[in-house]
């Protein structure tokens, strides 16, 4: 049987809520949300996983943001550039956080 749209995205809205319990379950979340972007093309689980890792190293105490040490702030950059792709607007907001 072949899920639906909403199905698809009712089930990566729960993995997210209720997080993962084993790489086998990363895996399939990455596995149906590439299926539902390739048949959506709503990147918008994708957006929110990168948001979530800038707003994590933003947040974080021992990163002394936007002093970053060069290793964080190339994983910064390198994230906003994904971002990029997918929400130019987003990506500039992020980059003038670092500026």
């Amino acid at each position: 049987m072949t899920k639906t749209v909403e199905e698809i995205r009712y089930q990566l809205e729960q993995w997210l809520a209720q997080g993962f319990t084993s790489p086998e379950d990363r895996a399939n979340y990455q596995a149906l949300k590439e299926q539902y972007e390739d048949e959506t093309l709503d990147y918008s689980f994708s957006k929110r996983e990168i948001t979530g890792q800038l707003e994590l190293i933003i947040t974080s105490r021992e990163n002394d943001f936007p002093n970053l040490d060069e290793v964080t702030k190339a994983e910064y950059l390198d994230l906003v550039a994904q971002l990029d792709d997918l929400d130019k607007r987003q990506a500039d907001y992020y980059r003038k956080q670092l500026a």
